[in-house]
């Protein structure tokens, strides 16, 4: 069984609304790397019984070393079944809102989750000019501190 957290409850109390009847709907969960997009996703997937796509499952194999591309063909093939089938879908991405608009998509709900330690990596530009681009944080409907002591 999975750890419950207060995050985590909130998350799930927020969602509920939304996903009532599981409709198809969009569940987008943004953040920089490491912040727990992926753990959140896996337990919202289990807890709701939906489908949760790991988008670092898909990423392009001809990427250079300071890229970062999704093979957004299949990503998006797999959202817009879902969505037809009227069955919600949860994407994590650490750039969640620019491969879902380079889809031509929109989250139905979004969450920013954040922690309180910084990484620096070859992903650290990419992230920054993405925030500095989308600000996620502030356009998220829920945002979320997975810190833990």
């Amino acid at each position: 069984m999975p750890i419950f957290t207060d995050e985590y409850n909130e998350v799930v109390y927020r969602l509920k609304p939304h996903l009532d009847g599981l409709p198809g709907k969009i569940i987008a969960i943004d953040g920089t790397p490491g912040a727990g997009k992926t753990t959140l996703g896996r337990y919202l997937a289990w807890y709701f019984n939906i489908s949760l796509i790991e988008t670092d499952l898909f990423r392009s194999p001809s990427e250079g070393i300071d890229e970062l591309v999704f093979m957004e063909a299949e990503i998006k093939r797999i959202i817009q079944s879902r969505v037809m089938d009227n069955l919600p879908v949860i994407v994590d991405c650490v750039i969640v809102q620019r491969l879902l608009k380079n889809m031509d998509l929109e989250p139905d709900f979004s969450v920013y989750v954040m922690h309180d330690y910084d990484y620096d990596d070859w992903l650290s530009p990419i992230v920054k000019d993405y925030e500095t681009e989308y600000d996620p944080k502030t356009k998220s409907d829920l945002v979320i501190n997975l810190s833990f002591d």
